[in-house]
């Protein structure tokens, strides 16, 4: 089709087959994430080397981390309404429905921002007050006051303001564009490395690395919705998204459930990732935080590449449902399943032969303590790895609820463990307790998606009755 006319343009061109495209999808994305997570080590360690003390450090991976909780906690992730509806809308060829989705998306995408920095700055600004009118909660450290960290707070956590990616996300997916998504995911951790060896160089300190951070975070995020806002101007989408009449209040049935529970879960899912080392900060202070986020940035070597395998699979998923084609999911999920967790097993048994020597070349002996602390992060990661590919059939199956009760139980059992494990054998049970959330989600995930599955099945075996009947009565 001529990509000049003024007629959308919705088709996907791909001979491949949905495990094939899986597979092709999955790949781009890992790859470009083991990089990426390869140059934040670099950029860690760098970081690590260039300030004078670990409570420096940890100061920084503090605010990232709080940074990073709130715009996963507190935003949508639209990007799943735009593939789950977006998939139908593109198949019945419905370009006005499609555009009124994305502009939907896109003014949550706006709002849910502002609501997380104004949550991330009255939650500090509270937690400050907190620890000024009882002083014994205050994280223990030489030299170190929480009250300082407030401005810091306020200015870095204005990153979340230019989070706005969701919608370009959700495009560039329902359009299988996640090549352009692979090539994005790298600017952030290039643009960090070179500001950090910058910065390490002019002998910047720490607000330096921090607004090397900040800039990095920014420009990357703009550059998605670019990608995006090409997207959708080269298939002639804009003036529809522009000029729609989508009801932000009363869209189509079922959308604004979808968000919801789809943000819950998003909202679960966030807190399991990034609210460790809100707690580590909490209860050891900035200088274990700094060792623990080192261990934690090496099971992210799988965890993260785990989290681009369901985000390729999910639209493949939902094309697989709307074609009432239920009866390929198992096989699909079964088998990225498999390889995750294999995957997942041999990184944990690699970093355990060769952590120690690396972590003693190139952070010092006091960073030791990581090795065992990466170890058991990565086999929690291995066991997330397990269940990951099969949260998005809850999504394609328009259960999202159901991936809430398994993330909910996840997070409790990993809250409770955390206190009660700390407690016991001390700063090493803030890994196990991952361990344990993650196996606990393991468990109810398995006991649900057994459910969803029969559903599906039951759901394609009524559709080819009724589709031979119709062709019955046709030939009648």
């Amino acid at each position: 089709m001529n990509k000049t006319s003024q007629t959308p343009i919705l088709d996907i061109t791909c001979d491949k087959s949905s495990g094939h495209r899986v597979a092709a999808n999955a790949g781009w994305l890992m790859g470009a994430k083991t990089i990426g997570m390869l140059m934040g080590l670099a950029t860690l360690i760098i970081t690590e080397r260039a300030l004078d003390n670990q409570v420096s450090f940890g100061i920084i991976i503090f605010l990232h981390a709080y940074m990073l909780f709130f715009a996963e906690v507190a935003t949508f992730q639209t990007w799943q309404s735009i593939i789950r509806f977006g998939s139908v809308d593109q198949s019945e060829k419905n370009a006005e429905k499609l555009g009124g989705l994305i502009k939907f998306s896109a003014k949550i995408d706006v709002f849910s921002a502002l609501f997380a920095y104004g949550s991330a700055v009255l939650l500090f600004g509270a937690y400050v007050a907190l620890v000024k009118a009882f002083p014994g909660l205050a994280p223990k450290a030489d030299g170190f006051n929480i009250e300082e960290l407030k401005p810091l707070v306020f200015m870095y956590s204005t990153v979340v303001l230019f989070q706005l990616t969701g919608t370009p996300i959700g495009v560039l997916r329902l359009f299988d564009k996640f090549q352009w998504l692979a090539f994005a995911a790298l600017v952030m951790p290039f643009l960090r490395l070179g500001g950090a060896i910058l910065a390490m160089t002019m002998g910047w300190g720490v607000i330096g690395f921090l607004c090397v951070w900040w800039f990095a975070s920014v420009f990357a995020y703009l550059f998605k919705i670019g990608l995006g806002l090409y997207e959708v101007c080269w298939r002639n989408l804009f003036k529809l998204i522009w000029h729609s009449d989508e009801k932000f209040l009363s869209p189509r049935k079922g959308l604004w459930s979808f968000v919801w529970k789809s943000n819950v879960d998003s909202t679960l899912a966030a807190g399991v990732s990034h609210l460790p080392a809100l707690l580590v900060m909490a209860v050891f202070g900035p200088a274990f935080v700094a060792i623990y986020r080192i261990a934690e940035e090496i099971a992210k070597l799988l965890s993260e590449g785990v989290k681009l395998i369901d985000q390729a699979i999910y639209p493949e998923l939902a094309r697989i449902i709307s074609n009432k084609r239920g009866g390929q999911i198992l096989k699909l999920v079964t088998k990225a399943s498999v390889i995750s967790l294999s995957v997942g097993l041999l990184l944990s048994f690699v970093i355990f032969i060769t952590g120690p020597f690396i972590m003693a070349s190139t952070l010092g002996e006091e960073y030791k303590a990581s090795v065992l602390l990466a170890v058991i992060l990565v086999f929690g990661a291995a066991l997330y790895a397990a269940v990951a590919p099969l949260f998005p059939v809850f999504y394609a199956a328009n259960k999202p609820e159901r991936a809430i009760y398994a993330r909910l139980a996840g997070l409790v059992a990993y809250i409770a463990g955390f206190f009660f494990l700390t407690r016991l054998v001390g700063e090493y049970g803030a890994a196990i307790a991952v361990v344990v959330g993650y196996f606990v989600s393991m468990m109810v995930v398995g006991i649900l998606i057994k459910h969803t599955i029969n559903g599906l099945n039951k759901e394609a075996r009524l559709a080819i009755v009724n589709d031979t009947k119709s062709k019955g009565a046709c030939g009648d």
